[in-house]
Order: C-alpha cells, then sequence, then structure tokens
C-alpha cells in the first residue's frame, strides 16, 4: 500500500468515526427522568413513528384470551354409542326368543325372563328407555324388529361421523329418524322407539381439545403481535400535570426518551452498524469504478469535506423541519467536479446517511432523491454551456413538485403542505448558491477545475494567452486549432469537450521559453537548430513539457491542466531529431544512439481528454507541416498517426477504445473540412 492510499484508509475510517459520532449525537433524543406514578411537568410528543409494544402486548392479549374452545370428534366414543347400540339390540333380541317355548307355547315365565333383561340392562348402560318402548320392542313383528334394529345401528353410524354435542345430537337423531319415517312410512309408528333408544343409547362425541385451543391461542397471540400498533410521529405521549402511567412510560421506553447507558450504547452501536453498511458499498462502489479514482489527495479530501458538511449541518438544521434539504450542496461540487454519476451516488448514500437525523421520514429521501438526480445532472453536464441559475432554480422546482405529488398522494393538510414547500425550495436554493459561492475556494484548495473556471480561462484577456498571442503567435495558431479539433474529438465521445477546449489553449505554454525554437514561430527563415548539436536541439524541444509544467504551477493553472501539459507528448521522441542523430552515428561509423536519451520526460495519457489532447497536437503539427490540403490525403495521415501512437503504446492508460478512435477521425475531419472550404475570389 504506497502513502496515498494509506492516507486514503486512514481518511475514510476516520470520516466514519465522525459521521457516527454526528449522526448519533442528532439521532439521540432528549431523555426524561420519569417513572410509573410520577407527574409530567411537560408535553411529550412522538418525534418519531413507533410501535406502541404496551397496546401491541394488550391487544394479543385479549386475542388469545378470546379464542373460542377448540372440540373435536372422539372416535372412542363414536365407536362405543354403536356397540351400546347394537349391544341393546342384541340383549331385546335374545330376550325376544325367549318368549316362545320350543313346543311353540308362550313361556311361564316370561315375567322373570323380562326382569332378567331389565336387570342386564341397567347393568350395562346408564340410561335404558321406558318400558313401553321396551314394550314396542318386545311385541313388534319379527320382521320389524329386525328393519329397527338394522336401521338404527346405520343411523348411529351416520350420527357418529359426525362431530356432535349435546345439543347437536338430539337434532340429528331428530333428522335421521324422520327420514326413516318418510323412506318406510309402514314402520313411521316405530319412530318414536327408535328416536327413545338412540337417545339413551348415544352419547356426544366431541370433545375438549386443550392442546388445540391453547396452540389457536398462541396463533392468535402471535398473530396480534405481527401487526403490531403503530403511533404516528407527532401524537401527544403524556400531556403536561399527567400521572405516568406503565403505558406511558412503555411508550416513552419505545421512543427511548428513558435511557440509560446501556441504552444508549445500544443505539450508538445500531447506528455505527447503519454507517458502516453504507460505508462498504461506497468503498465497493469505487474499487469497482476506478481503484486510482482519487491520485490527488487534494480532490479526495475536499469531497470528504464536503461530504461531511452537509451532515453536520443536518444535526441542527433537521429539528427545524424535516423537508430541509442540504444535500443538494455536496450534489452541486461532487457533480461539477467528477462527474454527474459520482454526485449523484454518493449524495444518495449520504441522504442514507442523514436519515435518521430525519427520523427515518420517506418524504425527505424521496425529495431529496428527486433533487439529487436533477441537481447532478445539470451539474455534471461537460459542455460549453454552464448557466449558474439554471442549476439553482431547476433543482428547487423539481424538489417543490415532489413535495406537492407525495403530499397530493397523502392527501395532507393545506398548512402542512405549504409549510413543506417552503422550507424544501428554499432550502434546495440555497444549498446550490451556498455551493456555488464555495467553488472557488474549492478550487484554491484542491485544484480541481469547475466550468465556470474553464470560461474564466478562456478569455482571451488571460496572461499566459496574451504572452502566447505575443511571443509565440505560432504556438497560439497552432493550439487555437488544437483546441478545434479537440473540442469536437470530445464531444464526439462523450468526453468533457469545455476542458478539452481549454486546457489545449495551455498545453503548449512551455514553448514560451525558446518560442524561436519550435518552427511555427520562425518567421524569417531562420532556424535556430542549424547552430545547435541534435543533443542540445533534443534537449530544448523536450524541455518545452517540464517548461510548461512550471509556468502552468507559477501561474496558478488548475493541476488538471498541468497533467495535460506533462503528457500531451508522452513518452514518445522527437523523430526528426532521432532520425537526424541516426544518421549522423552512421556517417560516422558509430552506433546508433539510444533511443531513450531523445524522448520526453512525461506520462502517457492517463484519461480521455489527456489523450484526445495529444492525438490532435499530433495531428494539427504533422498536417501543417505537410501544408495537406486534401481530406483524403488528411484522413490517412490521422489514421497513421492515431496507429504509430498505439504501436508505441502511449494510449493503453487512456481509456479510448477502437470505436472512440473512429469517432475522433471523424471529428477531426469534419473540422478540416470547415477549415479548408474554397472561398468566392473576389476582384482586386
Amino acid at each position: 500500500m504506497n502513502k496515498s492510499s494509506f492516507q486514503q484508509v486512514m481518511t475514510c475510517i476516520l470520516s466514519m468515526v465522525i459521521i457516527v459520532l454526528l449522526v448519533f449525537y442528532g439521532y439521540r433524543p432528549v431523555s426524561y427522568d420519569l417513572s410509573v406514578g410520577s407527574v409530567s411537568n411537560r408535553d411529550i410528543y412522538a418525534h418519531r413513528s413507533f410501535v406502541d409494544t404496551y397496546q401491541t402486548e394488550y391487544e394479543a392479549v385479549i386475542e388469545k384470551n378470546s379464542v373460542s374452545p377448540i372440540f373435536i370428534r372422539s372416535e372412542e366414543i363414536s365407536q362405543q354409542s354403536i356397540t351400546n347400540v347394537e349391544l341393546f339390540y342384541n340383549i331385546v333380541s335374545e330376550t325376544r326368543s325367549q318368549r316362545i317355548t320350543g313346543f311353540g307355547t308362550p313361556a311361564d315365565n316370561w315375567d322373570e325372563i323380562v326382569s332378567s333383561m331389565y336387570a342386564q340392562l341397567n347393568s350395562e348402560f346408564t340410561a335404558i328407555p321406558d318400558e313401553g318402548t321396551m314394550d314396542v320392542l318386545l311385541s313388534m313383528s319379527y320382521s320389524a324388529f329386525n328393519l329397527i334394529m338394522d336401521k338404527s345401528v346405520s343411523i348411529s353410524e351416520i350420527i357418529m361421523m359426525d362431530n356432535v354435542n349435546t345439543d347437536t345430537l338430539s337434532t340429528a337423531i331428530d333428522s335421521r329418524v324422520e327420514e326413516f319415517s318418510q323412506n318406510y312410512s309402514e314402520y313411521s309408528t316405530y319412530s318414536e322407539t327408535m328416536k327413545t333408544v338412540l337417545k339413551c343409547m348415544l352419547r356426544p362425541n366431541s370433545v375438549f381439545d386443550s392442546d388445540a385451543t391453547e396452540e389457536a391461542g398462541e396463533n392468535a397471540y402471535l398473530t396480534a403481535l405481527n401487526a403490531p400498533i403503530t403511533v404516528d410521529k407527532g401524537t401527544k405521549i403524556i400531556s403536561s400535570g399527567d400521572v405516568v402511567t406503565e403505558h406511558m412510560y412503555q411508550c416513552l421506553v419505545d421512543l427511548e426518551l428513558v435511557r440509560n447507558d446501556t441504552t444508549d450504547l445500544l443505539i450508538l452501536v445500531r447506528i455505527a452498524a447503519y454507517i458502516v453498511i453504507l460505508s462498504l458499498i461506497t468503498i465497493i462502489y469505487f474499487i469497482r469504478k476506478d481503484s486510482d479514482r482519487f491520485p490527488d489527495m487534494r480532490i479526495f479530501y475536499m469531497v470528504v469535506v464536503t461530504f461531511i458538511l452537509p451532515i453536520l449541518a443536518s444535526v441542527y438544521l433537521a429539528k427545524l423541519n424535516a423537508l430541509i434539504i442540504v444535500t443538494l450542496f455536496f450534489t452541486a461540487i461532487v457533480a461539477t467536479y467528477l462527474g454527474t454519476r459520482d454526485g449523484i451516488i454518493l449524495s444518495v448514500i449520504e441522504t442514507l446517511m442523514m436519515w435518521p437525523l430525519y427520523n427515518f421520514d420517506s418524504e425527505f429521501v424521496f425529495v431529496s432523491v428527486v433533487g439529487i438526480i436533477i441537481t447532478g445532472t445539470i451539474a455534471g453536464k461537460k459542455n460549453r454551456s454552464y448557466n449558474s441559475a439554471s442549476l439553482i432554480v431547476v433543482p428547487a422546482i423539481a424538489c417543490v413538485l415532489s413535495v406537492i405529488s407525495y403530499n397530493a398522494i397523502f392527501a395532507t393538510t393545506l398548512r402542512s403542505f405549504i409549510e413543506s414547500s417552503v422550507w424544501t425550495g428554499v432550502s434546495a436554493i440555497l444549498s446550490i448558491i451556498l455551493a456555488i459561492g464555495l467553488m472557488p475556494i474549492v478550487e484554491l484548495f484542491s485544484k480541481v477545475v469547475s466550468p465556470v473556471k474553464l470560461i474564466e480561462l478562456s478569455q482571451p484577456g488571460n496572461p499566459l494567452l496574451k504572452r502566447l498571442f505575443l511571443e509565440a503567435p505560432g504556438t497560439y495558431s497552432h493550439s487555437m486549432m488544437v483546441a478545434s479539433l479537440a473540442d469536437a474529438a470530445a464531444d464526439a465521445i462523450g468526453a468533457d469537450s469545455l476542458f478539452c477546449r481549454v486546457a489545449s489553449y495551455f498545453h503548449d505554454i512551455g514553448k514560451l521559453e525558446n518560442p524561436n525554437f519550435f518552427t511555427e514561430n520562425q518567421a524569417d527563415g531562420y532556424n535556430p537548430h542549424d547552430d545547435l548539436t541534435v543533443t542540445d536541439s533534443v534537449k530544448i524541444i523536450t524541455a518545452h513539457t517540464k517548461d510548461g509544467v512550471k509556468l502552468a504551477r507559477k501561474y496558478h493553472l488548475p493541476e488538471s491542466f498541468v497533467k495535460i501539459i506533462e503528457e500531451h507528448h508522452g513518452n514518445a521522441y522527437p523523430g526528426y531529431f532521432y532520425y537526424k542523430a541516426c544518421k549522423e552515428a552512421e556517417e560516422a561509423g558509430l552506433p546508433a544512439p539510444d533511443v531513450n536519451e531523445f524522448r520526453y520526460q512525461g506520462n502517457i495519457p492517463s484519461c480521455k481528454e489527456s489523450a484526445v489532447i495529444m492525438i490532435a497536437d499530433t495531428c494539427e503539427a504533422a498536417i501543417r507541416s505537410n501544408k495537406l490540403t486534401d481530406i483524403v490525403q488528411i484522413e490517412d495521415l490521422i489514421r497513421k498517426l492515431i496507429k504509430d501512437k498505439i504501436e508505441k503504446d502511449q494510449l493503453n492508460n487512456s481509456g479510448l477504445s477502437f470505436d472512440d478512435l473512429e469517432k475522433i477521425i471523424v471529428a477531426f475531419k469534419q473540422v478540416y473540412a470547415g477549415t479548408l472550404h474554397e472561398r468566392i475570389a473576389y476582384p482586386q
């Protein structure tokens, strides 16, 4: 891990700690020294929506105890009832068989037989039919008895298949016997006999199931707990002068308004876990996006500081209103300097980190995200048309419209509607105005460049551009053409065209140290290189990148311009002087010189913009040197020069694709087609 990476890691850790402490401080509500039975000396309101655990538990217990007892069918009782019916008729049938002797005469001891039957029935059953019913059973015909016995058993089996209790058993017997009477009308006179027997022999088979009842009660209890009773934010919990009840006290506990050191520690742990997760998401985003996103620590520190400032402000402003949108301050700055995507993603993460400060208000997140997207899109525009007014007004209007739509859905009161709109619009405008106002300070410390700064640097009155125009007019003209080429090419591939144009103005300022040693500035035909050795000429030519870096820093140009100056020749070498040195060595019988001694002491382009300016610079110089006017020849030369850059590994770190290179060629052709068009010959 290099020094820069170590500093970034330590800064991230320190930032997370600061954010955790800020959010904890802002989120932790005021505590009250109250207990059950004490008297409150103030009105206490819910600072956020919460689950009323006391009332939820109360309702759950009521639901549990309101569950009706569960009765189930007993197979044992059902079978015993059927057996009782069968046994009863078997005893009666056996008694009937003894009424007539083997000689066909009535039994002399019939009374004793009947008495014996009654004794047996009383011993087997708790209740038996009355004497009248028994007489009917004993005296009816053989066929009638067998039918009644068979149907009684069938009816008992059908009834016992259902879950019958004391009330439903009698009804079921009456219904089934009535059905028998209708189907067998000739035996309907025996229906009352059947009813009497069945009502004596059958028992309710529905028994209380304590386990099932208890389980149903637990399910009702859990269901009630899973649908908790919530109390909305702003609800009055306790009025001044109220005696604190158990319910009120539990509400204070649920809102964490009655706390101790353990409670505070628990809140801190929860906040820390929340912030750490969001921080890890941010780190993963940058690792996946670009492992070297912040090569300059000043830019990294700028992002960190502007990230923390809105959170710090929200600690105090959130208490005024839940719709004070301060995130747009960070969005405007980061989208301006790092681009739309970084501005939007980082701002959404920042909003989520601030969410606890606004008591997890969904409207705050909705309105903030709308404002972030609009602000990031406008501030991240990479073209020459930059309008601060649109950056201020459009996001504010978008935020107000989002408030209107949200409140329309939830049908809030008119007062709340107006209050939310005013707070949102004013805070959005002030946040962006503050961001724009601080941009010069941000640029001073971080050395980044904004569109406003680029426009300022592009003015003809800039001291360096004045010097370039007066002291090196050829280089000035060359730089203007390079700017046109780079602007068109950057626009074609989606790069920062305004940056490319303005940076191109300054890419060759190093030639101001020795302007006459560059052919574009030699007007009288004299070339001072004719009086120098190849080695001295190469030192002067290749030194213009170093001289440009020194001059750029002297005039406080942005670091991104310094990088362009340093990279616009990469680590290539001036071919003319190298080939001249090789020829001289060959004539002297010496080995060819080391090419590394002829190279520019710079780095290859590290971004698309730098690579575009390198290609534009090379192509413009070559086309001007060869005095080409034919578009076909110009295209052929451009392709050869780009191929040469590729073969010499000058575009390896640029991020340009072959599709980008093709678009660059087309853009260059369009520029030259416009500058080389024929004009009408005017009369002398």
